[in-house]
């Protein structure tokens, strides 16, 4: 029975972490979010306006959620002078964004009802404390990731991007000129803004979680007493 007690709490501590930072991105992935974004990046250098920009920017957005009409939408985008907005390669591209997008959207789904089904299926046993527990490492492991992960997003964002499209992308699937319209509509600042927004949401849900967890988990311990 221990052993069993001690792999659930590992296997919750473990997707603790990546369910807090898709939450961040659910926030991040957002109109508004973009909208506050670009108005505080520096203007394009190759002659979008800001309502040109930002119209395309909102286009990308909604071409990853999924229910919409996806990259779709991106093919009958086009520039001010009439031509396709996007080559194949960016297409492509947000094609993998979608898909990766989805995925971990609906991973995060899967995971969150596996909890709220397993901390039902275990309330009334010996294994009551496992849920919490298993909570409270993952808030735990969390800011441990978060004390590791944000000196290297603050001092070696390039590094860190670079990484992070290696081990997601194919190839140079990613690799785009500062001339691509992906690039001028999200260039690096926006997505180190996103990389520490998305840090600084994920520790501030670890920091609530974990003394909601502590709580609960005495709270079982109680009623198992």
């Amino acid at each position: 029975m221990r052993a069993v007690a001690v792999v659930l709490v590992v296997l919750i501590a473990a997707v603790i972490p990546p369910v807090l930072v898709v939450n961040a991105f659910r926030v991040l992935a957002t109109d508004t979010f973009v909208r506050f974004e670009l108005d505080r990046i520096p203007p394009d250098l190759y002659g979008f306006t800001e309502d040109q920009r930002q119209a395309l920017a909102l286009t990308g957005l909604r071409s990853i959620r999924p229910g919409s009409e996806g990259v779709a939408l991106l093919e009958r985008a086009t520039l001010p002078n009439g031509s396709p907005a996007f080559e194949e390669r960016e297409l492509t591209h947000m094609r993998d964004v979608r898909r990766l997008f989805g995925a971990a959207l609906r991973l995060q789904l899967v995971v969150l009802v596996a909890l709220a089904a397993l901390a039902i299926a275990l309330a009334r046993t010996r294994l009551r404390t496992v849920v919490p527990t298993g909570l409270l490492a993952g808030a735990l492991a969390t800011l441990a990731v978060a004390l590791l992960a944000v000196p290297i997003i603050l001092l070696g964002f390039d590094g860190f991007f670079t990484r992070f499209h290696e081990v997601f992308f194919e190839g140079n699937s990613w690799r785009f000129s500062t001339a691509d319209t992906l690039i001028r509509l999200y260039p690096e600042r926006f997505w180190q803004d996103v990389s520490r927004l998305a840090a600084a949401i994920a520790v501030g849900q670890a920091i609530l979680l974990a003394p909601l967890a502590w709580w609960w988990r005495r709270a079982a311990r109680r009623q198992a007493a």
